[in-house]
């Protein structure tokens, strides 16, 4: 159980929330008022409470979280569409985040084609490729291999993702 968190970040803040196991960050990560565990208090987003999931905020969770039924691509183009995404670019958009995650080849790949570390990085390509305000990551890296976890890292502060 949580108490007494009090959090702000600013704009293009990149923020870590570092304890032991157990303790509540994804506790906090999942944290919305329409929870049946949130008690009080606000979470708001450029000063507007939040009630619930939306568009403007992107989450990659510890578990993958793609829908097994969709190839790769599928899962992408999936996200694109639930925010609004012309169906015609859907493709595209999806192929291309793929391709910076490294994973381009696997475009038609089923989920349980994949290892746990390419399911992650379909995630990571999921929640990216609709461009959120927000993206929120609870151990996103866990299941990738050192130099993947590196490349993945560079990209999410915005440097390059070497080959």
């Amino acid at each position: 159980m949580l108490h007494g968190i009090d959090l702000t970040l600013n704009d293009n803040e990149f923020v870590s929330i570092v304890g032991a196991s157990g303790c509540g960050k994804s506790t906090l990560l999942s944290m919305r008022p329409v929870s049946d565990d949130f008690d009080s208090g606000d979470v708001l987003v450029d000063g507007q409470p939040i009630p619930g999931p939306g568009l403007d905020r992107g989450v990659v969770f510890q578990s993958y979280t793609l829908l097994p039924w969709l190839t790769a691509r599928g899962n992408i183009e999936f996200a694109l569409k639930a925010a609004g995404t012309p169906a015609s670019q859907c493709r595209e958009i999806a192929q291309q985040h793929l391709e910076l995650v490294k994973l381009g080849d696997a475009a038609d790949r089923w989920p349980s084609e994949l290892s746990g570390g390419m399911k992650q990085r379909v995630a990571i390509a999921r929640a990216l490729s609709y461009r959120p305000k927000i993206l929120l990551m609870d151990e996103p890296f866990g299941a990738l291999d050192a130099m993947t976890r590196h490349q993945m890292q560079q990209l999410l502060i915005g440097g390059k993702a070497s080959p």
